[in-house]
């Protein structure tokens, strides 16, 4: 279907409202549990994890609203548009996910019962080693945080002509105010409303959209005749963007980091009152991410089909592949009223909830990690009103940021890159404290740090490489004048980069695997090397490892073991 027009999309009155109503709500629901609710957050336990007795199904709806932002909807369905269909080896990745978090990390966090996931590194290698990876999770997660911040701003600075800047600031400042009084509980319930919008305005699209191409079928022949219908490509050279194996080798580390052994998650998978039941949300987790990896592919061959000879990219309507969805919807809001309004309050919604669950989450480390052991008698008035001053600041730091993260390049590779610089690390750290019993606090400190330091080197050498090819697009369809620019041109030629050195020239998706390969490459031998390590507590390794320690090791009384005691006796 051929574009008949470039022209500039202005918002209507409905579609303020509905952008106005979403932030509205979210602030009136933190405004309720921090002000009116009789569960209001009093203490730090209960502004953690809502008092460990959070049901089943909102737990499960914000982890996946936590982790399904609009990321998934903007920078992955452009990315299929421009890529292929490739992305569908998620259900891959993410089932090593939960296989590997359910048995290996969470029986042992939940074991422990460790409000920030960084005690355990205290209990399993020293505070050193805790303070360093907390520190490594804070800055990582800030700077996601970032990225995903700065998707609505592009998309409403597209549709509305609204400053990103303006933009960012508004949507930051509302979601550090509802997550810094309502604590936990607002974030989830703020989260389960704005699942509800932004599963149904996505939905609403695509019903809308396969009416104007003319249904499922013409959507498959037009991905057909583009060649992005793409199943495997199991073609082993690691600097290729992307094959079978970047997702099913590489993405699975990448992704059992990101989602698994996230903060963000081990505090929602605490927050229910069994392990049981933290499997159950994994498992639903799982279920709603690969529905939504599938309605983002299905939403880039829609968007391929309508565009299919007319590529907004090379005709120059979109300076950046990231506002292509935008473009699209705000075309179909001039025949349905209302649309583009639906489309930004949904976009709008899933970051807002990622954001307050990372700044949650965050605030949680910082106060476990770094104040609490430095002032344990402070009174539990006191802890709350830190904890409210401490969100406050991570959420301006984030703010920050995304003045920083648009100036590196599309939103789905910044993604990657940005975590894939701090995911190997911790995800080797980790695994080696619950998978080698040998390893100490040398081996961990020295693993950890030459992780970071090489993923660095390959992060800092790829930012020279020239942007991967994309499949052939088409203009012939256009009628209106245009010029191709020149990163246009450079976007579809090939072998760009043969004069980088191969190292910089790995695929992203290996960054989290490189980092993770480091920490047990360097880390074991330096811990045999340094004097190895005995176990005091066999809770300290994963269920299927217990075994193989002494029998003569001894446990930790549980208030020894558990912080959250301390919290308690406040």
């Amino acid at each position: 279907m051929a574009l008949h027009k470039s022209s500039v999309h202005v918002f209507s009155g409905i579609d303020y409202v509905l952008f106005v109503l979403v932030l509205i709500i979210s602030f009136l629901v933190g405004l309720y549990y921090g002000i009116w609710s009789k569960n209001k957050p009093t203490t730090p336990q209960e502004y953690f994890l809502g008092n460990r007795n959070m049901g089943i199904f909102p737990v499960a709806i914000s982890l996946l609203v936590t982790f399904v932002s609009g990321i998934n909807l903007i920078a992955v369905s452009s990315d299929v548009y421009a890529h292929g269909t490739l992305h569908w080896l998620y259900a891959v990745s993410n089932f090593v996910m939960v296989i590997a978090s359910s048995f290996i990390f969470l029986p042992v966090f939940y074991e422990l019962r460790l409000p920030s996931s960084f005690s355990y590194l205290e209990l399993r290698f020293g505070r050193k080693v805790q303070l360093l990876a907390s520190f490594i999770y804070l800055v990582g997660t800030s700077c996601l945080v970032a990225v995903i911040l700065y998707i609505p701003s592009l998309v409403i600075n597209h549709a509305a002509g609204l400053s990103t800047a303006l933009t960012t600031i508004v949507l930051g400042l509302i979601c550090i105010f509802y997550t810094a009084v309502g604590g936990f509980r607002a974030v989830i319930w703020a989260d389960l409303f704005q699942a509800i919008l932004m599963f149904g305005s996505s939905i609403g699209i695509v019903c809308v959209g396969l009416g104007l191409v003319g249904g499922f079928g013409e959507i498959w022949a037009a991905a057909e005749r583009g060649g992005r219908l793409i199943y495997s490509n199991f073609n082993p050279d690691p600097t290729i963007r992307l094959t079978t194996w970047t997702f099913v080798i590489g993405h699975s580390f990448h992704i059992t980091q990101q989602f698994g052994l996230n903060q963000q998650s081990v505090q929602r998978c605490l927050s229910v009152s069994n392990l049981t039941k933290a499997r159950i949300i994994l498992f639903l987790f799982y279920l709603g991410q690969m529905f939504f990896v599938a309605f983002s592919i299905i939403a880039a061959l829609l968007v391929y089909a309508y565009y299919e000879t007319c590529d907004p990219l090379s005709s120059g309507m979109i300076q950046k592949l990231d506002q292509l969805m935008g473009n699209f919807v705000f075309e179909m809001s001039e025949h349905y009223p209302g649309l583009s309004g639906l489309f930004i309050a949904g976009l709008i919604a899933s970051t807002l909830s990622t954001m307050s669950s990372c700044l949650n989450s965050s605030t949680v480390c910082l106060y476990e990690d770094f104040i609490k052991p430095i002032l344990p008698q402070m009174s539990q008035k006191t802890s709350c009103n830190l904890l409210k001053l401490f969100t406050l600041l991570l959420g301006c730091l984030q703010i920050v940021l995304v003045f920083v993260v648009e100036k590196l390049g599309t939103a789905y590779v910044i993604l990657i890159t940005v975590t894939g610089l701090t995911n190997g690390a911790m995800l080797g750290l980790f695994t080696m404290g619950m998978l080698v019993s040998k390893a100490n606090q040398t081996g961990a400190i020295a693993g950890t740090i030459s992780a970071i330091f090489g993923s660095a080197v390959l992060v800092i050498g790829g930012l020279s490489k020239k942007p991967d090819p994309h499949l052939p697009m088409r203009t012939d369809g256009c009628y209106f004048n245009f010029t191709i620019s020149t990163n246009t041109l450079l976007s579809t030629t090939s072998d760009q980069n043969a004069d980088l050195p191969w190292i910089f020239r790995i695929s992203f998706m290996y960054y989290c695997l490189i980092g993770f390969m480091i920490v047990f490459l360097v880390g074991y031998p330096v811990s045999l090397l340094t004097g190895g390590n005995e176990l005091k507590d066999k809770r300290l390794l994963a269920p299927f490892m217990r075994k193989y320690l002494s029998t003569t090791t001894t446990k930790f009384e549980p208030e020894e073991m558990n912080p959250l005691s301390r919290l308690e006796d406040n």
